[in-house]
This record gives C-alpha cells, structure tokens and sequence, in this order.
C-alpha cells in the first residue's frame, strides 16, 4: 500500500470484514484470521467462513457465508452497447434491453444507453459476473464466460455449482450490488 488513503481503506475494509464475520459466527471481531490471497478469494483460517468486499466510489459492501462467496458493486451509469455486446451473450443482452421500447436500429446507432431501467440492469448482470468470479476466486476473467438467465422468477448461473444469491440497489439508486455463492 503506497498511500495513505489506501492504508486508511485497508483498515476500514478489514473492520467492515471482522463485523460480517463477527455477526455470522457470532465470535467476537477480533477472533478472526484474515486470509486475503491475490486472486481476491477471502477466507478465515480458523474459522469455516469467506468474505467478500467491494467498493465503488464512497459505496462499500461487504458479505461474509460459510461458503465461498462474491460480492461486487458498481455505479449505475450510462454504458455502451459496444461495450455490453462484448460482455454478455445474446439472451443477456435481450434481458438488459427487456423493457425498451427502442428497436435495435436505434440501440446499435445511438450506442451509449441512458435509460435508467436498462442501465440498472446492465450493471446488475455486470455486478452477478463479477461477484461470480470473486467466489471463484479468478482475477483473470472473460465476463462471457459466466452467463446468468432469469426464467420464472430465477435467476440461474451457467456453472451450476454457483448460484445467484441476491441483488440489491442502494436507497438512492445510484448503486447496485449482487452476491453469489458456491453451492453446497
């Protein structure tokens, strides 16, 4: 850690984690070995629990389960269509655009998306990538090979031994928020 900043989130980052542990395991905060490893999978080493953190711009989140877990958080802001084309497969793409009224002539020529609706669930499906892949614990990623569908209320992962967990917006709408876990 080269800043000061950065040492100040180091302990901010490991007080939220020893909270999330402590209210799992009901141990008190400081029982815990922290084990970090460079491939962002965080686990207790004398604990049977895992924790995941992350943080977009002053928005923190952190989960903590007896199983391996992610959590990733984003800002929703607008995004390009490009950008998505190369990120999620077709079914993905036609669930961000679900609700649009726009056809796809107007969404590829017009390429940046500012529609709220769409660019919430841009960023929830990106967040589910991400998280899926900190639960793995892979920090070299392709965020197409992961793909998630929502069928009859469901969301479903293409690697069946992960499964979606939930998705969370902030009280303003200016964050989003999804976690997945290893299925035991």
């Amino acid at each position: 850690m080269k800043t000061e900043t950065e040492k100040r989130n180091a302990v901010a980052f490991e007080m939220l984690a020893r909270k999330c542990l402590s209210a799992l395991t009901d141990a008190p905060e400081f029982a815990f070995n922290i084990l970090t490893g460079i491939n962002k999978l965080c686990l207790v080493s004398n604990f049977s629990a895992y924790f995941s953190l992350s943080m977009a711009d002053d928005f923190v989140c952190c989960v903590a389960d007896k199983a391996p877990v992610g959590i990733d958080c984003r800002r929703v802001v607008p995004f390009r269509f490009s950008e998505a084309q190369k990120d999620f497969s077709d079914v993905e793409l036609r669930q961000i655009y679900a609700t649009t009224v726009r056809s796809l002539a107007d969404i590829v020529r017009f390429d940046v998306c500012d529609v709220k609706d769409e660019m919430l669930q841009y960023w929830k499906l990106y967040t589910m990538k991400e998280a899926y892949f900190t639960a793995r614990g892979r920090t070299f990623r392709n965020l197409r090979d992961v793909n998630f569908e929502f069928a009859n209320g469901e969301v479903r992962c293409s690697d069946a031994k992960f499964v979606y967990d939930s998705s969370h917006k902030s009280p303003d709408g200016q964050y989003v928020f999804s976690i997945v876990k290893k299925n035991v």
